[in-house]
């Protein structure tokens, strides 16, 4: 496509180096029937007229040279260049450097619509359109340069072409149309120069035009190093007479700021910029979980925040035709959220999206969010895949394999009897679990690898899916026992010979809330002196709570640092998992270990092998019985056993922990084996309409956010610092002034006039 004529103005006052940096890349990108428009406004240094003299001598035709007889300032040079002509302009800062495609791009986004006036590219140091930290004057990346960031940029972009309250001078495209209508840069009231471009972009806006970002385009911009010694002075003169002009500038543009409304278009061009740099080489790992928070979700968020620094991780919570796609390799978390059209098939869905970020591997922890689409997509990838057992959901659809009585059903494994039991749970009738564990066996087969996180998983999960080569790599913890002597937001409990029995985390159905409720009611009719404390929640009792007689008592949310010094408040020496179904590996049973308290588990699940193992606890007599389980609690607790207690207790405290670190070392073996066989296939990228509504998803949810209005307190400081501003140079404007905080000074004095 052949864009119109644009006039490139650069106005030059000394900085020789990088008018020299400058100028070499826009010969290298500019097509001939474009206008390199330079102006010397009287520089001080010698070389710079005999750089235009060598640049006459070599005579190239989109050459066109300028010097003022007198020092006009900025303002005045540009004024002077965009007069030279009738063409569309782009006014570009002599300590620039431009990349491939940048002309065209700023044209192909003016021609998307003609209301759009100014355009404005990223760069590292562009204040709102800076990239990747907002309003910051960014380094490149290490070992890269701007055609490298401007190529992951182009990969990201769709482009969507958003609005920004005012264009950055550094590079900024003018259209011809526009300055007809409302004429030139105020030179009068701008002088030298800054705040010139601020106040053409709000005059455009107020005569109906449209600022913009291109955001496909990426423009290396060095500094200001033309007026660095005047920059100060002429920022504070200016911000003033700018406000002067347009009373409402400071708000639009903090309002602006506070929303940051294009940070999605920001994230996704990191993360293609992540894929480009050294750790673009690295293997991508797609970890799929399903929405739900636990213990699958603390595990894979391990793993991904390990910092192993072998792979590329990322995490997708997968549900149904919606997928969240999470990205932390470019330092913060990044989230996509990706929807499957009607009429695109699973594995084209999933392919692409690998194919876009470089997966080179998939690592199934759950299905349970989208189970028919990546049942039907994984198979029929062109990269492997493998699967974490954390619990029996692919064997059975109550996912801890509990009966109609809401206890373990032993692993039945026998058909008929599975389906009168399905049969007998409302939740599950219907469902053909022969058809079930079909469809699940043939996933299995495919996987490339298998993990689980305790030997009982994988011995129960091979009773369903015959697979005989299961690894078993324990989930690691790296959290470290910090005691505090009164956390304030524990309940107080009565000072008496009761013993205070601990059950951790979060308890629900399978992990024993309803075996719990009939404990404490049987401990009340048999008037034991036991009180059992929650140190978590129940699925029946979310927030802090206490009976009336004190037998049953919930802390509610806590986070595992805390646990010792909880344990400790709560007086608490015994740790009891009343667990209905069997656990695969139980994070809060470390967490009790790492506290020394020793406990009391089911014979049943990991539970069961990690007592059996360390003897760091003892195993229930019948763990059906509710009064066999208070016996075995009275038998522990009798002075005459205390010699057994504290070996427990012992025990408990030296139980070998893995680390995270650890964890994922072994994880990515497993990875790197299983890629050292597989020659990986990438389908084609994510189609532009896709990534389209992904931004534009995005985009709606940050517009609704900069829609809201500022709270009390920011309009309280915004008004201060407009009114210390506007009165800068009297007595108690400087006194408003200083007491504005200096980051907000920062960002209205420094980051809004570019």
């Amino acid at each position: 496509m052949r864009f119109p004529a644009i006039d490139i103005i650069i106005p030059v006052y000394n900085a020789y180096e990088d008018l020299q940096r400058c100028l070499d890349s826009v010969l290298r990108t500019t097509m001939p029937q474009h206008r390199i428009v330079m102006i010397d406004d009287c520089s001080t240094d010698s070389r710079i007229a005999d750089y235009f003299e060598m640049l006459k001598n070599r005579a190239d035709p989109r050459l066109y040279l300028f010097r003022n007889d007198i020092n006009l300032g900025f303002v005045g040079t540009v004024n002077r260049g965009m007069a030279l002509g009738q063409s569309d302009v782009v006014l570009l800062n002599s300590d620039t450097v431009v990349t491939s495609g940048w002309i065209e791009k700023l044209c192909s986004c003016a021609a998307s619509d003609l209301h759009i006036g100014t355009i404005t590219p990223f760069s590292n140091n562009a204040e709102i359109c800076s990239f990747p930290n907002f309003c910051q004057d960014n380094s490149l990346p290490q070992g890269m340069s701007a055609e490298d960031v401007n190529r992951a940029i182009e990969a990201a972009a769709v482009p969507v072409y958003p609005d920004i309250p005012t264009g950055v001078g550094f590079c900024m495209f003018i259209r011809r149309q526009l300055l007809n209508k409302i004429g030139m840069f105020d030179a009068d009231t701008f002088r030298l120069g800054y705040g010139e471009e601020n106040d053409f972009c709000m005059r455009a806006l107020a005569a109906g035009w449209r600022n913009v970002l291109c955001d496909d385009t990426f423009i290396q911009h060095v500094g200001k190093r033309s007026f660095s010694e005047k920059k100060d002075e002429l920022v504070e003169q200016n911000m003033q007479r700018l406000l002067a002009k347009h009373p409402d500038y400071m708000q639009r543009v903090m309002a602006f700021i506070v929303a940051d409304p294009i940070k999605p278009i920001r994230q996704l061009a990191q993360s293609f910029l992540s894929l480009t740099s050294a750790d673009g080489d690295k293997p991508g790992i797609l970890h799929i979980i399903h929405g739900r928070s636990g213990g699958t979700e603390q595990h894979t968020l391990d793993l991904i925040n390990s910092k192993n620094g072998g792979c590329r991780h990322y995490l997708m919570v997968a549900t149904d035709d919606v997928w969240q796609f999470k990205d932390a390799n470019s330092g913060e978390l990044v989230t996509y959220q990706f929807t499957r059209q009607p009429d695109q098939l699973w594995t084209d869905y999933l392919a692409t999206l690998c194919a876009s970020f470089r997966i080179h591997l998939c690592h199934v922890h759950h299905l349970a969010g989208c189970r028919q689409g990546l049942l039907e997509a994984l198979p029929n990838l062109e990269i492997p895949f493998g699967f974490s057992v954390h619990d029996f959901f692919l064997a059975c659809p109550t996912i801890n394999l509990l009966d109609a009585s809401g206890m373990y059903c032993g692993s039945e494994t026998d058909i008929s009897r599975c389906q009168g039991c399905l049969n007998a749970q409302s939740d599950f009738r219907g469902i053909d679990i022969a058809a079930w564990r079909a469809m699940h066996a043939n996933f299995i087969e495919r996987a490339a690898f298998v993990i689980a996180p305790s030997n009982m998983a994988a011995e129960m999960f091979s009773r369903y899916f015959l697979r005989n080569d299961i690894r078993i790599i324990r989930h690691g913890a790296d959290f470290t026992a910090t005691h505090i002597n009164a956390p304030t937001s524990a309940l107080l409990l009565p000072r008496d010979a009761y013993h205070n029995i601990g059950i951790l985390g979060a308890i629900g159905p399978v992990k024993g809330a309803r075996q719990l409720e009939r404990l404490v009611a049987r401990s009340r009719e048999r008037k034991l002196p036991f009180r059992w404390v929650v140190v978590g929640y129940m699925d029946r009792q979310f927030q802090p709570y206490q009976s009336a007689d004190t037998l049953l008592v919930v802390h509610g949310q806590y986070i595992p640092e805390q646990m010792e010094a909880l344990l400790d408040h709560y007086r608490i020496n015994l740790v009891v998992f009343p667990s209905a179904g069997p656990e695969t590996f139980c994070y809060t049973l470390t967490e009790a270990w790492m506290a020394g308290r020793p406990v009391l588990v089911p014979p049943i699940g990991a539970l069961y092998e990690r007592v059996q193992e360390t003897g760091a606890g003892w195993v229930m007599e019948d763990w059906r019985d509710i009064d066999v389980i208070l016996d075995d609690v009275c038998r522990i607790l009798q002075p005459e056993n205390s010699a057994d207690f504290i070996q427990k207790q012992k025990k408990a405290r030296a139980v070998p922990i893995t680390s995270v670190h650890d964890m994922a070392v072994e994880t990515e073996a497993v990875y790197r084996e299983i890629l050292q066989h597989s020659d990986v296939k990438f389908a084609g990228p994510l189609p532009k309409t896709t990534l389209y509504s992904a931004l534009q998803a995005a985009l709606g949810v940050e517009a609704a956010e900069r829609r809201r209005s500022l709270s009390i307190g920011e309009r309280g400081l915004l008004w201060l610092a407009h009114l210390g501003l506007r009165l800068r140079y009297t007595a108690i404007g400087r006194w408003l002034y200083r007491i504005v905080p200096v980051r907000w000074q920062q960002i209205l004095k420094q980051r809004l006039l570019a």
